[in-house]
């Protein structure tokens, strides 16, 4: 008889064993810690950063060679290079009023900060922030499942401020439910009583010792949502003599410093559309930039009695200035370029009783001039008006008056005839004129 040979039980079980520890030894070798997955993905991200940072070194190489050469980096031709590198929409600028800027990218959730010499260093990683936040210990009164990451990206004490979520840009506001359900803000909202109300409860003096939430939580950290509007958040703070930093996420600052009489800064990130009132009545003397991404500017800077002077190509997609710098008493020269697509022009300049210039020229797409220059009597100079308005009410009434005040107008031959019409009725008569009217 042959001999069977076979494998037993014991040899089988053992064979199994040394397999499932290969197998182990493998997939710890795969995805462990050091595992060759991990540091795929490791050295996946660490390209994808070096290329992040390589085409923000691009954008900052850019953006300073001007036309005529060396240019200093400014929010907006810094934006401008971003978005060529990264695709609109994708990157947000801010100026961090030291000569450095932040640059944060949408989608990866990291920041990187270009120093004063336009160098580009690792600047914020929220995503790593996220995962390791934690209830700061001096918060008592806020539930300690909603935790604030600030601008710094440290968790920040929440009992500081009133929050809730904002219909409007969906995503978290930094003041009360009442406050956001105004129709100021929300056409929704039916509450006038309360819009006033600040949003931030803290004393501090220097902007700089306040850190906005940039992002909130309010389970623990598992989710987190973007802080989108400060509307009226410091409204009334009369403390706070230099801006805090502003979040690049934040898309609405409507009357966000309205009467902070002491605030004498004005900076703001490239996220920001809606700027309706927010440095009203403030002391702001210097206004260096207002980002492209800007679309409403009603009354921003009106009542700002210590700026004298501003020198702006207002953004590209301004469409409203009614009562910009109304009221200012102390302005004296607005050299503004206007954009082409600027369609409200109301009061904008209405009760400045020291302006001696204004722009040099109102764009065709201004359909409301009511009450423009009334009552500046120092005006002075020349001044193009392309539009012809519907709106024009005492657009000129009162204005160079003063006896060594005289504004020359000028028009082209599609509205002069329009012009004329609207000047007689404001009390000023010539019949001579051919392509310009002197008040």
């Amino acid at each position: 008889m042959k001999e069977e040979r076979g494998i037993t039980l014991i040899a089988l079980v053992i064979t199994i064993i040394v397999l499932l520890i290969l197998a182990g030894i493998s997939m710890a070798m795969l995805t462990g810690e050091n595992g060759i997955l991990t540091q795929v993905q490791n050295a996946k991200e660490r390209t994808e950063e070096a290329g992040d940072k390589e085409k923000i070194q691009l954008a900052v190489n850019a953006a300073q060679i001007g036309d005529s050469g060396y240019q200093d980096l400014s929010q907006n031709n810094l934006q401008g290079e971003t978005d060529r590198e990264f695709g609109e929409g994708k990157s947000v600028v801010r100026d961090n009023g030291d000569g450095s800027f932040t640059i944060s990218l949408v989608d990866s959730k990291k920041e990187y900060t270009v120093t004063s010499n336009g160098e580009v260093e690792d600047g914020i990683d929220w995503n790593e922030a996220m995962t390791n936040a934690k209830t700061p210990e001096e918060q008592e009164i806020t539930s300690k499942n909603v935790i604030g990451l600030g601008t710094n990206g440290q968790a920040v004490n929440m009992d500081l401020w009133l929050y809730c979520f904002d219909t409007v840009t969906n995503g978290y506001g930094l003041n009360s439910q009442e406050v956001f359900q105004n129709t100021e803000y929300n056409p929704n909202g039916t509450n006038t009583e309360t819009i006033r109300t600040a949003g931030y409860k803290g004393t501090e003096t220097n902007g700089k010792d306040i850190i906005i939430p940039q992002y909130i939580s309010v389970d623990g950290g598992k989710t987190y949502s973007s802080v989108t509007s400060l509307y009226r958040t410091f409204n009334n703070n009369t403390n706070i003599t230099t801006m805090p930093v502003i979040p690049t996420t934040v898309m609405n600052m409507n009357c966000t410093f309205e009467n902070c009489t002491n605030l004498k800064e004005c900076i703001i990130p490239s996220s920001v559309q809606d700027i309706n009132w927010c440095w009203n009545r403030t002391g702001i003397e210097k206004i260096n930039e207002i980002p492209d991404s800007v679309m409403y500017m009603i009354g921003t800077f009106a009542y700002c009695n210590s700026l004298e002077y501003v020198n702006l190509k207002m953004p590209k997609k301004v469409i409203n200035m009614a009562r910009t710098f109304a009221e200012c008493e102390n302005l004296k020269e607005a050299n503004l370029i206007l954009p082409k697509g600027l369609e409200n022009m109301n009061m904008t300049f209405y009760d400045c009783i020291n302006l001696t210039k204004g722009p040099d020229v109102i764009p065709e797409s201004v359909t409301d001039i009511g009450q423009t220059f009334r009552n500046d009597a120092k005006l002075t100079g020349e001044m193009t008006i392309k539009a012809s308005p519907t709106v024009y009410a005492n657009v000129f009434k009162n204005a160079a008056t003063d006896e060594e005040a005289k504004i020359v107008i000028k028009a082209g031959k599609e509205n002069l005839e329009f012009l004329k019409n609207i000047l007689q009725k404001e009390g000023y008569s010539k019949d001579d004129v051919v392509g310009e009217w002197e008040l």
